[in-house]
């Protein structure tokens, strides 16, 4: 009987997708341009048991934030579960909220409720957060000779400590979309190679990217994840303006694959099932 280790978590993921018409992207995307996301945080994973609360409240919300914005979305309610041991204190969760609403209300999103539960063992925060878009983009839409960018740089996020300290790119998300016509997005979360793969499957072309235009120390710029700056594309004939302000790291091409420097990109990204 296979495991999901067997398969991995993109594995798992495409065969979900199947039965899930509306998967495959950062949110899903409901009538009228809704956006809904859920992402969680766990202790042990996300954050360690000493991680100060308020850090922990902040990436469980903001994790979920930037998935709006790479829908170049607006957020305005979330719920939060959490999982709580019967022994932390109450200070504690008073900490987790104070982060969540601090990072929540520089977007004008509010938590509306949420739910309780006791666990035995590792804590977790679950954040489902709605929004909207008036056009919402998708990984989708890349086409053959656009440009590639990336909003910041990359790498070293959970050495830094950015991981729990790092602002979503909504602004810079609704910028983008307003000024510009994007074609594909997404966010950086498991690191740009895995996330160079999702753009490639999802979008059916191909990337090259260049080495020594990537915003970061290769390969951890490639694999460390937990960055959440964005990736998209756009026309190459916008990409003069947008060289002010971002970083543009390669071109779209035909054949669906990731090259980097010419060659078939070999590292790859974070994975919660890694294949044996």
């Amino acid at each position: 009987m296979k495991t999901v280790r067997d398969i991995g978590e993109f594995g798992l993921i495409r065969q979900l997708a199947k039965n899930i018409p509306r998967a495959g992207d950062d949110c899903a995307v409901l009538p009228d341009g809704l956006l809904l996301t859920c992402d969680p945080v766990i202790e042990g994973v996300h954050f360690l048991p000493k991680t100060p609360a308020r850090k922990i409240g902040w990436k469980a919300m903001a994790r979920n934030l930037s998935d709006i914005a790479a829908m170049a979305g607006q957020p305005r309610s979330a719920v939060v579960s959490l999982g709580l041991r019967p022994t932390t204190p109450v200070r504690w969760v008073r900490e987790l909220y104070a982060g969540m609403r601090a990072v929540a209300g520089k977007f004008g999103c509010e938590i509306v409720g949420g739910d309780t539960a006791h666990v035995r063992h590792e804590q977790f925060v679950v954040v489902t957060l709605l929004g909207h878009a008036d056009r919402p983009v998708l990984r989708s839409g890349a086409k053959v000779g656009d440009a590639v960018f990336v909003t910041g740089k990359l790498g070293g996020a959970f050495r830094s400590g950015k991981h729990l300290t790092f602002t979503p790119r909504i602004r810079e998300a609704q910028w983008l979309a307003k000024n510009f016509r994007l074609h594909a997005m997404l966010d950086i979360s498991d690191g740009l190679a895995s996330d160079l793969c999702r753009l490639v499957e999802a979008s059916r072309v191909g990337v090259e990217i260049f080495s020594n235009q990537i915003p970061g120390r290769l390969p951890g710029a490639l694999t460390d994840g937990e960055d959440f700056e964005l990736l998209f594309t756009v026309a190459a004939r916008d990409a003069g303006p947008l060289r002010k302000k971002f970083y543009e790291i390669g071109r779209v091409i035909r054949k669906p694959v990731v090259l980097l420097d010419g060659q078939p990109l070999q590292e790859k990204g974070y994975d919660h099932f890694p294949q044996r």
